[in-house]
């Protein structure tokens, strides 16, 4: 995976790119030691990944849902910088038309079996190239190469802008509810934590409101713990009162519902 991480990353360097955004479905674990483990390879021109512009691993958003929280938070590409609306799937959105490479190959030899299927990806890739980008020869003299944006680009392209301008003007009506110094004080928390993750992270749930950033802005007395197990007598307490008399209790009771929800919630 080093070899070929770097033999698509040297070139791109070199073409001036110094903003790079890696998803893997393991980068989690991909990116312990990648630079000492970069360093180590004689073959490798030497890189410095901490002298780029933006340098980040991540993990495709449908494989981040097995992974634990603490991968929720630090290599979700929905808090991503510049993600804008990538998935981090597209090398494998050609599975679903393999299916019919089953059929097709499951009486050839080995041989043949893989030269099929590298004709069939081959293909692909090609595909999904020119819906990238599409190559046009200029009919005008003097005949020049021109490139404009493939159909798949474009139409994703389209779908950013609408949906960029809808998210600004509901994140400008979310801020517009706060106090300047409540704003101010998530902007540079996460700031903060883009440049250095050891920062508190500001996309990391509350645990019972002692988040020093929640006590900070939000309120200036800490607000009384509240555990689980007392929760729950509340509850059950607050039903023996409501369901006092004649009256049959219903089936679940609010208590239980909420209890349920939160035994999801947990799961997930």
């Amino acid at each position: 995976m080093d070899a070929a991480l770097w033999s698509t990353l040297i070139p791109s360097l070199k073409a001036g790119i110094t903003r790079v955004l890696l998803s893997y479905d393991i980068g989690c674990q991909f990116y312990k030691n990648l630079q000492a483990r970069l360093d180590s390879y004689a073959e490798f021109p030497h890189l410095l990944l901490a002298d780029l512009e933006f340098w980040k691993v991540v993990v495709p958003k449908f494989h981040l849902y097995g992974h634990g929280t603490e991968c929720h938070v630090l290599f979700n590409l929905t808090y991503t910088k510049w993600a804008g609306r990538m998935d981090g799937e597209r090398i494998e959105g050609g599975w679903a038309q393999t299916i019919g490479m089953a059929t097709w190959t499951r009486e050839s030899g080995p041989f043949a079996r893989r030269n099929i299927l590298d004709n069939h990806w081959n293909a692909y890739n090609w595909s999904k190239l020119l819906g990238l980008r599409k190559f046009r020869p200029s009919p005008i003299p003097p005949v020049t190469n021109a490139f404009h944006s493939g159909k798949f680009l474009d139409k994703n392209l389209q779908r950013s802008l609408a949906w960029s301008k809808t998210q600004r003007e509901l994140a400008t009506l979310l801020s517009a509810s706060y106090s300047d110094e409540t704003v101010d004080g998530w902007r540079k928390m996460r700031d903060e934590f883009d440049l250095d993750q050891s920062k508190p992270n500001p996309y990391e749930e509350v645990d019972n409101c002692k988040s020093p950033f929640y006590l900070n802005v939000f309120s200036p007395n800490q607000p009384p713990d509240v555990t689980m197990a007392q929760l729950k007598l509340e509850l059950l307490k607050e039903e023996a009162r409501d369901f006092v008399g004649p009256r049959l209790p219903p089936k679940v009771s609010p208590g239980a519902f909420f209890k349920k929800v939160i035994e999801i919630e947990d799961r997930r």
